[in-house]
């Protein structure tokens, strides 16, 4: 949202409230918080359609398209862990977000899978393999701490100009605001669901950005652990309105919950957390499903990363047999780890996998 438009929705926003926005003094915190955040928008590494995008894209599609086979698997093994992890530390609760999420832990498995099974790094059946190279070598040396000093950049810039709040008020400004344009559209289906997804993305907003990390510092976890447990809190506040918009019966049944969150966004934007805490739910219980693939995930990728690593041994290396029989025997236990939890089925595998395997 530009300026003006936030600022207009705003304004209409307050009065269903019953605030005045000609009063100054009380419509001042909304004002500032969206002027300091629009600004902050403005910067051109904020934009995601910027064209240094195109510029940073280059050398990884040098490498995996012009390199050799194992540089080429492990680049597109590392961007997909990268994209997956962040996928479950955001807490989409949507149908397709969680398939998506699925579909890229196989994915990233089966990549991974494909630089342990990649033998050295022979010549590629690719075109411009010097050039790949090169490109590599600007990516890892260059492009990833030009990103990286970037990034601090944009971290600072914010910390000076606006606060973690100011996102909030500026995020539900746009999503109450559409609710209620579209309020008379109620009866579709499709209409709330698009609306219990945007209830749900700014969920997740508050609960990473009132859990203001970057206001404390990292070795000081129970703190930590503390504002995150009230981010979460005040996040699950908002998922309930989910409900009561599956559950509408009228426009007015909605304007209640555009009601709900410009009260929210109000307290928000005047910083007053204990208002909010007192009307927050308690907070979630993690997911058990996540909780269930985290416990195989980890181990799975650690025997990975063993199997990639272990024929790489000097003492090893020399040996061609035995660095393949080791490779397989990981890669084997990592896939036996992610598929089941019972040790008995791994034992039988591994002996499985010994017989058939030539001897050291």
């Amino acid at each position: 949202m530009d300026l003006i438009t936030a600022m207009r929705a705003a304004r209409e926003l307050v009065r269903l409230v019953g605030l005045d926005p000609a009063d100054r003094i009380a419509f001042a915190p909304v004002r500032r918080a969206i002027e300091r955040r629009i600004g902050v928008e403005r910067h051109p590494f904020y934009q995601r359609l910027s064209p240094w995008l195109v510029l940073i894209a280059v050398p990884p599609f040098l490498v995996v398209f012009g390199g050799p086979p194992r540089d080429a698997a492990a680049m597109v093994a590392l961007m997909w862990t990268v994209v997956v992890a962040r996928m479950l530390v955001v807490r989409y609760r949507a149908a397709r977000y969680r398939v998506a999420t699925a579909l890229g832990l196989v994915a990233t498995t089966i990549f991974w899978a494909d630089v342990v099974v990649q033998q050295g790094s022979s010549v590629a059946p690719w075109y411009l393999p010097e050039i790949a190279r090169a490109a590599l070598a600007l990516l890892l040396f260059i492009e990833v701490p030009f990103l990286i000093l970037c990034w601090l950049h944009y971290r600072s810039c914010v910390d000076e100009s606006c606060h973690a709040y100011d996102r909030i008020v500026v995020g539900v400004v746009e999503v109450a605001h559409q609710i209620r344009r579209e309020s008379s559209g109620w009866r579709s289906a499709s209409t709330c669901r698009r609306w219990t997804q945007m209830l749900d993305s700014l969920a997740v907003d508050v609960a990473r950005c009132l859990a203001l990390p970057e206001r404390t510092d990292a070795a000081d976890r129970r703190l930590r652990a503390e504002l995150r447990v009230e981010a979460e809190r005040i996040g699950e506040g908002i998922r309930l309105l989910k409900t009561e918009l599956v559950r509408a019966r009228s426009e007015e049944d909605v304007a209640a919950v555009v009601e709900s969150l410009v009260r929210g966004m109000l307290l928000v934007a005047a910083f007053d957390r204990a208002a909010l805490l007192r009307t927050a739910p308690p907070a979630p219980l993690p997911p058990r499903l996540l909780l269930r693939l985290g416990a195989r995930i980890v181990p799975a990728a650690v025997l990975l990363l063993a199997a990639w690593l272990v024929p790489m041994l000097p003492m090893v290396a020399d040996r061609p047999s035995v660095a393949q029989t080791a490779m397989w025997s990981l890669v084997v236990s990592a896939g036996t780890v992610l598929a089941t939890a019972n040790s008995e089925v791994h034992n039988r595998i591994q002996d499985a996998v010994a017989r058939a395997l030539p001897p050291s």
